[in-house]
């Protein structure tokens, strides 16, 4: 009996242990029910000791053997550990998106109040002097009661928020200056001579004003001065021009074995071209063309210098878009010359200033094809085409000019076909070209204009001219074509603008 005695203390200090130990380690749960896990080791002495027991002392004594489990932390602990982990999570976020530039943080309050936490390392003097300070304190005496607050009739908002901000912020910053003074750069007293930001600096995105509150005048409201206002409109209309001065020369000696004349030659041009596109519906082209030549004619007694070369035309064109590249067109082109032109070595007159004269008036589509900076076409159809020929000089041959003879006019009824082209085959080479076809089903009247453009630099350039005609109205003599050719090779200066 006194060795079951002496067991049972034994038992029942080492269950006391258990118990107290679980209750430590904050495990209340099993203390509480009395289920105490117990090491095997402890319970194989145990059995041992009570080995020499007699088995009726035995029967009375129960002993329950529970399995060593894993040991399982508090619901507190485990919500500590979540809260823990979610203010982390979120203060992560928060510096991404803090070092992101290209993020604009929207819901997040400029507080002036933080200036010193966003300011670089500073040292405050307010931080020192808050913590040294005693100002205000008096002891407080615990058996006596405190009436020095009178009792309010109503709750106030307490206004003193910004003064204890401050002083939470100077607790703050005091500890950093003790944990981290390596890391403190910056001194107060550096800040004095700053100047803060004026008051019309701050822009508050906030505020939404109406246009007529930031246009009103002062005395004068609910009005708009206009020279106040600044309207940008579209600009569709594109001026451009190209001008060229050319010379050609050839000598021929009064020996040379196979004969031949001295010639000087001269070519001047302007084109100059206002077109208006509104990129949506209408277009609206005009171009003026003049283009005017001289030649020395050794040959001709009775005039030293022949125009070769004289034009001035005035074409025009209105275009209201049909589908995709198609506008029904209106057209008009007038055409004559300056200068009269003689035959040789006498007074007979070719051609003069509005003798001859061609006006066309058309109704059709043109068809356009646009590559910028490489290909400019332009197809005008009129099926339905009005040309008036005309010769005002009495002592120009009308039926040269398809005019009757006896007659100053002529009009004709018909079809039109006109074609520009302006191609950059190569970046020194320009290719303009112009084919007109008009018909009245009896006579046909075609020019094809060429003007290759060889350019040498900004100012300098080559030109050669080739212009075919074939007009089937006109007299002709017996041993003479319809066909005509002009050719023209030059140099000299040019400029586009």
């Amino acid at each position: 009996m006194k060795k079951m005695g002496l067991v049972a203390v034994f038992l029942a200090m080492a269950l006391c242990a258990l118990a107290q130990t679980a209750k430590v380690s904050g495990l209340e749960s099993v203390a509480d029910t009395a289920v105490v896990v117990i090491p095997d080791s402890v319970v194989v002495q145990v059995l041992d000791s009570l080995s020499a027991v007699s088995a009726a002392d035995s029967a009375k004594l129960s002993v329950r053997r529970v399995t060593e489990q894993k040991e399982q932390p508090s619901p507190q602990l485990l919500a500590f550990n979540r809260t823990v982990r979610d203010f982390r999570k979120r203060y992560d976020e928060m510096l991404e998106r803090w070092d992101d530039i290209y993020l604009i943080i929207r819901g997040i309050p400029v507080k002036s109040d933080y200036y010193k936490l966003s300011m670089p390392a500073t040292y405050y003097h307010a931080a020192i002097e808050q913590a040294c300070n005693i100002d205000g304190w008096k002891p407080r005496i615990p058996f006596l009661k405190d009436d020095s607050v009178a009792v309010r009739p109503f709750p106030l908002k307490d206004l003193r928020r910004s003064e204890k901000i401050d002083r939470y912020i100077n607790r703050q910053l005091l500890s950093f200056y003790l944990e981290y003074p390596n890391l403190v750069k910056q001194n107060e007293a550096n800040l004095v001579g700053l100047k803060p930001l004026q008051g019309e600096k701050f822009v508050k995105d906030e505020t939404k004003k109406s246009i007529l509150q930031v246009l009103q005048i002062p005395g004068r409201p609910r009005e708009v001065v206009q020279k106040d206002l600044l309207v940008f409109k579209p600009n569709f209309w594109t001026l451009t021009g190209n001008g060229y001065l050319q010379f050609s020369q050839n000598y021929i000696s009064d020996n040379w074995y196979k004969g031949g004349e001295s010639t000087k030659s001269f070519l001047s041009g302007l084109t100059l071209q206002a077109n208006y596109d509104d990129r949506q519906k209408i277009q609206f082209e005009n171009k003026l063309e003049w283009k005017l030549g001289f030649i020395t004619a050794p040959s001709d007694t009775l005039h030293s210098y022949k125009p070769n070369n004289d034009m001035f035309r005035l074409s025009s064109k209105l275009g209201i878009k049909a589908v995709n590249s198609w506008y029904y067109t209106l057209s008009a082109e007038f055409k004559t010359q300056f200068f009269s032109n003689y035959e040789t070595n006498t007074e007979n007159l070719v051609s003069a200033f509005f003798s001859p004269a061609e006006l066309n008036v058309g109704l059709g589509m043109d068809y356009k094809y646009i590559k910028d900076g490489v290909c400019n076409l332009s197809v005008l159809i009129n099926p339905l085409n009005y040309t008036l020929y005309s010769v005002s000089s009495d002592r120009v041959d009308p039926t040269k000019f398809n005019v009757k003879e006896g007659h100053k006019h002529e009009s004709v009824w018909g079809s039109r076909l006109e074609s520009t082209l302006k191609w950059q085959i190569i970046s020194v080479l320009l290719w303009e070209s112009r084919l007109s076809y008009t018909t009245n089903y009896e006579k046909v009247l075609a020019e094809w204009e060429n003007t290759f453009t060889f350019t040498i630099n900004q100012y300098l350039s080559t030109k050669l001219f080739i212009h075919g005609r074939f007009d089937d109205g006109v007299t002709r003599e017996s041993d003479d074509s319809y066909f005509q050719l002009q050719e023209l090779l030059s140099f000299g200066l040019s400029y586009t603008w």
